[in-house]
């Protein structure tokens, strides 16, 4: 059975219900009134001279909701946005983005918990692997980890750097029983030899390989 929001369709024009009636328009509106938009999305909330300003909640035609709170038309401070795909962000906005702490669990059961800026993990932060439970916690920038630990769930710990979501540079192995690796990651960019060859003009598909070199090793005392 179709969801409620897949058999709404857009109405094509804007309609503002207040306490006081239907108007055509929100200029120069103030107080608390729920807005219908041309494109079927629907805000609920406060206004002030217009704009979206206060508390309130816009649901997009799509299925997403955003509970919270507005300045200026923009998400602003802390909110919940729910996705109709699955999972949800609780945390921090500024100008409708996710910025400052929040926390992020994804459709597939992943959870990141930490900074936020413009929208990618930048900062300090852990995210979770729901099937796996692997834990990556430590620095965050452009959405990726680049130094940290990463803990198995056997009680193995990497400690280091991180490229591409894998380990990079030197790096420590602590194992569940105190045995300590020391060593280090170089990363090699090569070709997928499953990959069907590349068309004319294009780029081969590649992935990347992290190849460990022991430097150390220091076995737990017993």
């Amino acid at each position: 059975m179709a969801d409620e929001e897949d058999e709404r369709q857009p109405p094509g024009v804007y309609t503002l219900t207040t306490e006081g009636g239907e108007l055509k328009t929100s200029i120069d509106f103030t107080g608390k009134a729920t807005a219908s938009y041309a494109n079927g999305d629907i805000y609920e909330g406060l206004f002030d001279n217009g704009v979206r300003t206060g508390k309130g909640t816009y649901k997009c035609l799509k299925g997403d909701v955003f509970e919270g709170i507005f300045e200026n038309n923009l998400k602003t401070g802390l909110g919940r946005m729910t996705y109709k795909k699955g999972g949800y962000y609780h945390g921090h906005f500024k100008e409708s983005m996710r910025e400052g702490e929040g926390t992020f669990q994804y459709a597939n059961g992943d959870i990141y918990s930490g900074l936020w800026k413009s929208n990618k993990r930048q900062g300090a932060g852990t995210y979770v692997f729901t099937k796996t439970k692997y834990e990556y916690k430590g620095d965050w920038k452009d959405g990726q980890i680049v130094q940290g630990t990463w803990s198995l769930t056997d009680g193995t710990k990497y400690t280091g750097g991180f490229q591409s979501q894998k380990p990079c540079g030197d790096s420590v192995w602590t194992t569940s029983k105190g045995t300590i690796v020391e060593g280090s990651y170089v990363q090699q960019v090569v070709p997928v030899d499953q990959a069907p060859p590349a068309k004319p003009g294009a780029a081969p598909v590649v992935t990347t390989r992290a190849f460990w070199k022991t430097a150390a090793l220091v076995a737990a005392e017993n």
